[in-house]
């Protein structure tokens, strides 16, 4: 793959997975339009790789779109779309408001659903595309405090899969992928940061394994991959 010829969109580009998919994909040479929701951390991005970056809430539908156009515009095209943006409220069942639900599904599910429908048209001109949804593996189980945020990535895994069954014949590749607990991230619904821990997930096994996958041969691609802490 020729880095250099890709233009590539990600959400949720300010920290964690999708800051350092952002620096790797500049690294390799492509053209980088991202998203994140605080202006500074934003702002940082933008500063230390050369990608352009945006200041979206993915909650509000025309900020979304406003943000796909921009893209587009400053791109020129798009070869590949990361759907990485994420948001986790943890609270017992009974307390969970019906906000929390609304919030969690508008940035894990509807806002990926949204984006690659604004993308599809493209792909379709440029007779191939790849689409990167960011899930967890915490979609296929029940976990304490994870009602809500399971719900949202269950139906995030479900919309991938149904993107890859009505356009795999277009040459649109989906690959889905599923970490587990990550760290050396932002948690926005609590204000705080995950610290890096070795022993966990870091930002750059889950960039690498999603670069090495958009790097296989056209013909082939990887629908779905959990990927997991060796020793949690």
């Amino acid at each position: 793959m020729n880095w250099e010829l890709k233009k590539v969109i990600v959400t949720g580009g300010s920290s964690g997975i999708g800051k350092q998919l952002v620096t790797d994909l500049r690294n390799k040479g492509a053209q980088v339009a991202f998203c994140g929701l605080e202006e500074n951390l934003v702002s940082e991005v933008e500063k230390n790789t050369g990608a352009k970056g945006f200041k979206v809430d993915l909650t509000v539908e025309a900020e979304l779109i406003s943000f796909f156009e921009n893209a587009i515009s400053f791109l020129g095209n798009i070869d590949i779309l990361i759907n990485n943006a994420g948001f986790v409220i943890a609270e017992a069942f009974e307390d969970l408001k019906r906000s929390d639900f609304e919030k969690m599904f508008a940035i894990n599910t509807i806002a990926p659903a949204q984006l690659v429908q604004l993308a599809l048209p493209y792909f379709k001109k440029n007779k191939r595309g790849d689409i990167v949804n960011i899930g967890a593996t915490g979609g296929h189980y029940a976990f304490p405090k994870g009602t809500a945020y399971s719900c949202s990535k269950a139906a995030l895994n479900i919309i991938s899969k149904n993107i890859s069954l009505e356009f795999r014949k277009d040459n649109i590749r989906m690959f889905h992928i599923d970490p587990s607990w990550c760290t050396d991230t932002n948690n926005n619904a609590y204000g705080t940061p995950i610290p890096k821990d070795e022993n966990l997930l870091n930002p750059e096994d889950i960039s690498s394994v999603i670069l090495h996958n958009l790097e296989l041969n056209p013909r082939a691609f990887v629908p779905q991959m959990n990927i997991w802490a060796t020793n949690p």
